[in-house]
């Protein structure tokens, strides 16, 4: 019966969505302060959308809670569209709760163990509203997916797949090699999100130039890993430090000296590479410390960092790898512990790299 109510759910977005329509479907109005939103008893239906809806428990740090329930929220949506996705594991947790008038029902929790598609990186899922209830020490937010978006950006992606393969044209060397791999990576974590979105009939029509592009990929790669490739030069290649703050005196030389200690050359015009810092922040944009006030727990000062290397036109060439420092009382000292994360983390990012060129 459930699976018979969530097809049928699934369908009739997916005619709403082949329906023309004036134009973007409206925001949902904002529920007055302190009252319980409709969408947490009955979730919305906006043509062209699938909405879930996540919760999690309200701790002393709100910011948490509402960073759970809209995690939890995305996973909801992909398990609307398909209970078994390629590469993932998943754990249900039913929890009970007294409703309002004194009716019981259930909740579903879907935590996240592994999942081969992750919600956050599929295109037009968001998260539009939370709501958080202290009384019944829940926070609620709720998510769609736009079904008309993610056909889109999927599209886009193929497209810049065969783009970037077309400029590589008839190169020969082991950056083409391993820019080959990526290449082959991003097709297969593309095929994910296409098998996904198949299952509301959504990006059918790419898969025959998906296909051809996947024969085309692994061509070149077959050719690549055949071919007698030079070694590279890693003390010619240049790497330029890039932040999207401004960093602390003195951080950004240290930076560039930790490049030339691990073996690179450091250079900011037209570099080979580029060692990106990532930070996030408070509510007014990315900071290099901020201060995370939390009615219960105090001021807390928190760094929040992305470290990724990038190739010199701005394409991700690894994993960012996280920097994470969190004190109380005051920020002293948080410079030298950033340094000693750096420290440990960049010659590991850069061997990693290095190893897959050799």
């Amino acid at each position: 019966m459930v699976s018979a109510l969530v097809s049928a759910w699934v369908l009739a977005a997916l005619i709403a969505l082949q329906q023309p329509g004036p134009g973007p479907a409206p925001r949902l109005a904002p529920a007055l302060p302190g009252t319980r939103p409709a969408w947490v008893e009955r979730l919305p239906e906006v043509p062209g959308r699938l909405y879930a809806l996540g919760t999690a428990d309200l701790v002393a740090q709100e910011g948490q809670s509402i960073a759970r329930a809209s995690v939890r929220a995305r996973l909801e949506v992909v398990g609307r569209l398909r209970s078994t996705v390629k590469g993932q594991t998943s754990i249900a947790t039913r929890t009970r709760e007294t409703q309002r008038e004194g009716r019981m029902g259930e909740r579903v929790v879907r935590d996240e163990v592994s999942i081969g598609v992750k919600a956050e990186e599929l295109p037009g899922l968001v998260v539009e509203q939370t709501f958080t209830d202290a009384g019944a020490r829940t926070v609620y937010a709720l998510a769609y997916l736009d079904l008309a978006q993610a056909r889109a950006a999927l599209g886009s992606r193929l497209d810049g797949i065969t783009q970037a393969r077309t400029r590589l044209g008839a190169e020969a060397s082991r950056k083409a090699l391993w820019k080959v791999r990526k290449l082959s990576q991003d097709l297969d974590r593309l095929e994910e999100a296409l098998a996904l979105l198949a299952s509301a009939g959504i990006g059918l029509d790419l898969r025959p130039a998906f296909q051809g592009e996947r024969a085309a990929v692994d061509l070149r790669l077959a050719q690549l890993k055949q071919a007698d490739l030079p070694p590279v030069d890693f003390a010619r290649t240049a790497v330029a430090v890039r932040a999207n703050v401004e960093l602390p005196a003195g951080v950004e030389a240290w930076l560039r000296t930790q490049l030339t200690t691990c073996g690179l050359l450091s250079r900011e015009l037209d570099p080979d590479l580029i060692l990106d810092l990532a930070f996030a922040g408070g509510a007014k944009g990315p900071e290099f410390i901020f201060a995370d006030l939390d009615l219960y727990s105090g001021v807390t000062y928190r760094l929040e960092a992305k470290l990724t290397l990038l190739e010199g036109g701005g394409a991700p060439m690894t994993r960012p790898v996280p920097i994470l420092i969190v004190q109380g009382d005051s920020p002293e000292g948080m410079v030298n512990q950033f340094r000693r994360q750096i420290e440990r983390s960049l010659p590991r990012l850069l061997e990693a790299f290095k190893a897959e060129l050799q």
